[in-house]
């Protein structure tokens, strides 16, 4: 493929093609977002079927370790966008891929660190957690069993980043669905047992996770090497370790890593001050985490389409676009946190009733959990589009700095003052949850506002 050709696959960056652009670029995006969500959340559904506050529980927190996981593969992924991004909007074509092809290297070699970190200790961090003997010994092989797919299962994360930097978010989108569509069937029939395959119950939520996980990784990566993508790589981009290029990568990833793990290590604080109101709470708690992860992932959507857009624009030396596309995003993505908000105040009960919840106490505290989440919708939204255009530009030492602050200054300590010292239990979570989010917006706005991140140097 020519480089003549392969200009075309570059964003349009015309200021009067830019609504089109933006949308170009974040429906499929949020339709990923949307999808990669669902994963997990149709075992927490499946699973809540089981009518089992134990296994809710289980997922809850094992699913929080996963979390931070892919958390760190995101801080990867995030400076590898950037720089493909960049090289990718200035026609530096071979330079984006020489970024892939390391950047997938060093991904599988994290993998295999962090499986042969985590599984020992999957048991002794469920035990810190607080969680209850059965909650702790059910989920800890349910990690086990997520972690067996690793090596393909975190790379996908890079993988899907380095696609949509270049402008192609239908390919991610398209992996994700895939993956969801196996997920389902796979995790219905093992969890419950159907025809020859046993009844499995949590471990079968397990193993369909892991292997629909696995199944995504394997076809992104195909896809990566096909052909018929524009990134099209070849082994000659994987063959040398370039030690130069993959510690550019490790240099402008290390303040995202930083803001996942003070992210990270904050949200275990919080999970414990929540672990510590009871397993029917910490059930009740995840229901409403899962509910509230596939509303906010518009937003995550749109501030990944935020971040191509605003890398390629700035590669191609095009600032205004970068602005206009930051103003235009915000709106549409509060526009529609303004429905989800409404959707939840009206129908907090029916959406708790999906889970197919029998315990009245836990129905009642999820669905008070996912109206009272309403609130931090707007914050977080706003949060997490201006993080993506200043993570697209390369800045990822602010976004540190903000985590750093909300997590010391309101997510945790907010959260023990309205949950244990005001007493208002999982509410008062909630509340403290939009007060963090909303303060994090605040902060985030100003330090955007200064402009710096036109200026970094990547």
């Amino acid at each position: 493929m020519s480089d003549v050709v392969e200009s075309l696959q570059t964003i349009d960056l015309r200021i009067e093609h830019l609504n089109r652009t933006i949308l170009k670029l974040s429906v499929p995006s949020v339709m990923e977002s949307i999808l990669t969500t669902l994963v997990y959340l149709v075992d927490a559904i499946l699973v809540g079927w089981l009518n089992d506050p134990a296994a809710l529980a289980a997922v809850g927190l094992s699913g929080m370790l996963m979390w931070a996981a892919d958390g760190l593969f995101g801080a990867i992924s995030v400076s590898v966008s950037a720089l493909v991004a960049r090289f990718w909007g200035a026609g530096d074509f071979e330079n984006a891929r020489r970024v892939a092809g390391q950047s997938l290297i060093l991904s599988i070699l994290a993998a295999l660190a962090l499986m042969a970190l985590l599984i020992p200790a999957s048991e002794l961090f469920l035990q810190v957690m607080g969680g209850e003997r059965d909650v702790v010994l059910r989920g800890a092989e349910y990690i086990r069993i997520l972690l067996a797919a690793a090596p393909v299962s975190f790379t996908l994360i890079v993988a899907n980043s380095i696609m949509r930097a270049t402008g192609d978010t239908r390919k991610p989108m398209t992996i994700t669905g895939m993956m969801n569509l196996f997920n389902v069937a796979l995790a219905y029939a093992l969890i419950f047992g159907l025809g020859p395959i046993p009844r499995l119950e949590l471990r079968g939520a397990a193993l369909a996770t892991s292997l629909a996980r696995a199944l995504g990784g394997v076809i992104a990566l195909s896809v990566l090497f096909s052909p018929k993508t524009p990134i099209h790589l070849r082994l000659r981009h994987l063959r040398r370790w370039d030690f130069g290029l993959i510690w550019r990568i490790i240099r402008i990833s290390l303040p995202n890593v930083g803001e996942t793990i003070v992210s990270r290590l904050g949200f275990i604080l919080f999970m414990r001050i929540v672990s510590a109101l009871g397993t029917i709470a910490l059930a009740a708690h995840q229901i409403a985490l899962c509910v509230e992860s596939l509303a906010f992932m518009p937003s995550w959507g749109l501030a990944t389409a935020t971040a191509a857009l605003v890398g390629q624009a700035l590669g191609a030396q095009k600032e205004n676009v970068a602005e206009q596309g930051i103003r235009r995003t915000l709106l549409m993505g509060n526009g529609m946190m303004t429905l989800i908000s409404a959707v939840f105040v009206a129908f907090g009960p029916a959406i708790v009733r999906l889970f197919g919840i029998q315990d009245v106490d836990l129905a009642s505290m999820a669905a008070t959990a996912i109206r009272t989440s309403a609130l931090e919708l707007f914050g977080l939204c706003s949060l997490m589009i201006i993080a993506g255009c200043l993570r697209g530009a390369g800045d990822t030492r602010t976004p540190m700095t903000v985590t750093l602050v909300g997590t010391l200054l309101f997510r945790v300590p907010t959260t023990y003052l309205f949950a244990i010292t005001l007493n208002a239990g999982l509410r008062g979570v909630w509340l403290a949850t939009a007060v963090d989010w909303s303060m994090r917006a605040l902060i985030m706005f100003f330090l955007y506002m200064r402009g710096n991140w036109k200026t970094v140097n990547i």
